[in-house]
């Protein structure tokens, strides 16, 4: 199988980053780390419970073996939160943890969140011809099975927390009222997975812009406000969940809003 522009090696201070891109319809970027003692997974896709499926969604499992990144040998699962398109792949299709020696990792407040089973997405005119009425109804279910399907490997932290040595957790709330962002530094190089905080990168020019699916508009709004702010300050790399693969930039100030300007090295896509 070859992998061509669906997983991109680069590096942050001593840790070999690679960015694997789960679906081929719509941009889904996920991150493996590897610091030298762990290897470090943030959010795992889509996984198989789309109906009808789909042979262009749900592709981190196939792509990390055909990196030679071996399952098994995941150490941490971080979960930016808990929607369905980050959290499914945590699973096999047996009901099994898809990383059988990973610690997985979600927030306190993301899964008090999700463990009151909330009407995540309702149809409705707004989402017409983006979800479907059963697509909605996966986003409300999938989640919490997911969730009590890793029980016994579950860690809740509350943001600020270190994770690993160079791994620290977020507050990024807004989207999900656990949401989190994660911070990654080695030496003196960083960068942040800011999950959903950010889709189509031409939006942030737009200061009043919100996802469609945000739980809470103006939380994420002041939350975009506050860590992109603080990106541009400190030129830190971005990467970001639905912007397009690699999903890596950065961020500088344009007007009231943001502008986006996309990573741009001479590391080659696998």
């Amino acid at each position: 199988m070859t992998i061509e522009n669906v997983a991109f090696r680069f590096e942050i201070g001593n840790f070999n980053c690679m960015v694997i891109r789960d679906a081929d319809d719509g941009n889904r970027n996920t991150l493996l780390i590897q610091t030298g003692q762990q290897q470090i997974l943030i959010d795992t896709g889509i996984g198989h419970d789309l109906f009808p499926p789909s042979p262009h969604l749900g592709l981190l499992m196939d792509r990390l073996l055909a990196a030679g990144i071996v399952p098994a040998e995941i150490d941490l699962v971080l979960l930016s939160h808990a929607d369905f398109d980050h959290i499914c792949g945590a699973v096999d299709q047996s009901g099994h943890p898809a990383f059988p020696s990973a610690r997985y990792i979600v927030s306190r407040e993301e899964y008090g969140y999700w463990s009151a089973r909330p009407k995540r997405l309702i149809p409705s005119a707004k989402f017409a011809g983006f979800l479907t009425e059963n697509l909605c109804q996966l986003c409300c279910d999938l989640p919490p099975k997911r969730l009590a399907q890793l029980n016994n490997r579950l860690e809740l932290i509350d943001p600020g927390s270190e994770i690993a040595p160079g791994i620290r957790a977020i507050a990024a709330p807004g989207h999900t009222p656990g949401h989190m962002a994660i911070n990654i530094s080695s030496g003196d190089e960083q960068m942040r997975f800011v999950g959903d905080l950010i889709y189509d990168p031409d939006d942030i020019g737009n200061i009043e812009w919100h996802s469609a699916v945000d739980v809470d508009p103006a939380q994420a709004a002041a939350t975009r406000e506050q860590l992109l702010g603080q990106a541009a300050s400190d030129q830190t790399l971005l990467i970001a969940y639905h912007a397009p693969f690699p999903g890596l930039g950065y961020v500088s100030r344009q007007g009231l809003g943001w502008k986006w300007t996309a990573y741009k090295s001479d590391t080659d896509f696998l």
